[in-house]
C-alpha cells in the first residue's frame, strides 16, 4: 500500500464570458482630437486605476425597445441589446446622452430609467448614429470576462456636460491628439486606434480581438452582418 497520496492536479473553472457594451465618443481632428473616458476607482477589483471607455455589462433590460427610438432596425439584434447598454451605461458612468434634442421632452412610463431619462432631457437615442467598431473577449484566466461590444459616436451628438460617477472618476474629454492617455488597456488601445481609422473613413471589416494560450490574435467579426 502506497501511502504517499498522489498529487492533486486542479484546473480552474473556466469563467464564462457575459455580454458587455462601450461607448467610444470622438470629437475634433489631428492634434485636437479628444475622447470621452473615465478612470475606473481604485476600490474596485475589476482594472482599479485605469482609464476606460463607459461601459458595462448588458443586462436583461436592455432587450426590451425604448418607446423613444428611431430607427431601430440600424443594428441587428443583438447589437441592438449591447448599442442600449452602451448608451445606458454612458448616461450611469458619464452622465452624457448620445443622440439629438427633440422638439419637447416627453415623460414615460414602465420605462428603463436611461429611456426614461433620455425622454425627460428631450434627447432622442442616436441608435443609427453609432458605428460598431469590433468585439473583444476577456481571456479566460481572469476572474471576471466580458464579451464586449465597442461603438463608436461622434462628439457632436453628445448632450450634457461629462461629470464623474462612483463608476468612473476625472470623467472628460481628453486630449489624445497631443498626448496618450494613461493607464489604458492594450485591448482599449487597439479599439481605440480602430475607432479612430473608422472615423475617418477605413472600410475595413470590424475586428475580434480575443486571447489563445496566452498570445492576443485578432480576427474577423462578421455579427454586424448577422
Amino acid at each position: 500500500m502506497n501511502d504517499i497520496a498522489d498529487p492533486v492536479t486542479t484546473r480552474p473553472t473556466p469563467v464564462r464570458a457575459r455580454d458587455a457594451a462601450s461607448l467610444i465618443l470622438l470629437r475634433g481632428e489631428g492634434r485636437d482630437l479628444e475622447l470621452l473616458a473615465g478612470r475606473r476607482p481604485l476600490t474596485v477589483r475589476f482594472m482599479p486605476g485605469v482609464y476606460v471607455f463607459p461601459g458595462g455589462a448588458v443586462d436583461a433590460p436592455d432587450s426590451r425597445p425604448w418607446q423613444s427610438e428611431l430607427n431601430a432596425d440600424s443594428l441587428p439584434p443583438r447589437l441592438m441589446r449591447c448599442a442600449r447598454a452602451a448608451l445606458r451605461e454612458t448616461w450611469e458612468e458619464a452622465g452624457v446622452f448620445f443622440g439629438c434634442r427633440t422638439a419637447a421632452p416627453r415623460p414615460l412610463r414602465s420605462a428603463s430609467p436611461a429611456a426614461e431619462a433620455y425622454a425627460e432631457a428631450g434627447v432622442a437615442p442616436g441608435f443609427d448614429r453609432l458605428k460598431y467598431v469590433g468585439r473583444a473577449i476577456t481571456p479566460a484566466r481572469v476572474f471576471r470576462r466580458f464579451n464586449t461590444r465597442f461603438f463608436l459616436g461622434d462628439g457632436d451628438h453628445v448632450v450634457g456636460e461629462p461629470t464623474a460617477t462612483d463608476e468612473l472618476e476625472d470623467v472628460r474629454w481628453y486630449p489624445i491628439g497631443r498626448a496618450p492617455l494613461e493607464p489604458f488597456r492594450d485591448v482599449s488601445e487597439f479599439m481605440l486606434a480602430r475607432a479612430i481609422a473608422l472615423r475617418a473613413g477605413d472600410g475595413a471589416p470590424p475586428p475580434l480581438f480575443y486571447t489563445v494560450g496566452g498570445k492576443r490574435r485578432i480576427g474577423v467579426c462578421r455579427e454586424a452582418r448577422l
